[in-house]
């Protein structure tokens, strides 16, 4: 009973001391054990409203050995138009690439377009490349492609858009070579540009 009084004895003298409190930089000085010496510090913290994007790799398409599990398991396809998945695509995404938006802001609304340079040649156009969201019902073949499937042009065309997304965000893209009756031979590289910015 006696060391439980003792301790009720010293709690009281510090919940009693004289408190003298100073700021960063401050030293203090006191009396024991009358004094408890306090020195309040600032904790500041700036997080910036960031975007992020990130593409994993090329596409490329190789007709003279389709794709597997390409709409048109063939060139020339036995209809036109004929659908072919790159045959060069993400290892994760093997129809296309994968695409990841970041966004810490709900003040800001983030826009993904994507555009193509030109066109491959004179009878191979670049709205022939199509793109859609990972996992879209492929058109088939002999039948024209149908939204969500995206023809592509030298005007950036909107892909998604959104406000924050807690982390890194999933918005991967497959694509499709759309062959057409007058297609003629051509072994050339185009850029598939995705732009991202919020506003």
């Amino acid at each position: 009973m006696k060391k439980i009084i003792v301790i009720i004895g010293v709690m009281v003298g510090i919940l009693s001391a004289n408190q003298i409190i100073g700021n960063a930089g401050d030293t203090l000085r006191g009396f024991a054990p009358e004094d408890t010496l306090i020195i309040n510090i600032n904790a500041s913290l700036l997080i910036p409203a960031r975007i992020g994007l990130h593409v994993d790799a090329d596409i490329g398409w190789d007709l003279s050995s389709p794709a597997p599990n390409s709409p048109s398991p063939q060139y020339p396809p036995s209809l036109y138009p004929g659908y072919y998945y790159p045959n060069t695509a993400s290892l994760v995404n093997p129809q296309g690439v994968l695409v990841l938006v970041f966004s810490n802001s709900q003040a800001y609304t983030w826009h993904l377009e994507i555009n193509g340079s030109g066109d491959f040649s004179g009878t191979v156009a670049l709205n022939q490349v199509l793109v859609a969201p990972d996992g879209t019902t492929p058109p088939q073949e002999g039948n024209p492609p149908t939204p969500p499937w995206l023809s592509l042009s030298t005007d950036y065309q909107e892909l998604n858009s959104g406000q924050k997304t807690n982390g890194w965000a999933d918005y991967s893209k497959d694509f499709l070579f759309m062959a057409e009756p007058d297609d003629e031979p051509v072994n050339n590289v185009i850029t598939v540009s995705f732009r991202l910015y919020a506003q």
